[in-house]
């Protein structure tokens, strides 16, 4: 069921993507990589201020006593993280299966790690 799920949110995007620019234009395109990997960043940018990174009751070194954890506009911005790191993908020529193949490999290799101390 997850990877219907996750095949839903490739294929989304990958029509978006294909509407606005034409999916054979994207594979490999550095200037789509670059773009994307900016956009990724400044999301980053933008999750992290949706949260309590400042606040002195939250962090040792905190200097904003205001600051709040904004749930829905945090989840929001992850979703447009989500946008973006999927560009990539279809940048890269992943699709959903291969990206849950590797992730799931990954975790494996994550798990074995934390039992051997690493």
């Amino acid at each position: 069921m997850q990877e219907d799920k996750l095949k839903l949110i490739f294929d989304k995007q990958a029509n978006l993507q294909d509407k606005l620019y034409g999916l054979d234009n994207l594979i490999k395109n550095q200037e789509f990589i670059n773009v994307n990997i900016l956009a990724m960043l400044d999301e980053l940018s933008e999750v992290l201020r949706e949260t309590e990174w400042k606040n002195p009751n939250k962090i040792k070194y905190g200097w904003k006593k205001t600051q709040k954890f904004n749930e829905e506009n945090f989840k929001e911005e992850l979703v447009d993280l989500l946008h973006f790191f999927i560009n990539l993908c279809i940048a890269s020529g992943m699709d959903d299966n291969e990206l849950l193949f590797r992730y799931i490999n990954k975790n494996k290799v994550n798990h074995k790690r934390k039992e051997s101390g690493y």
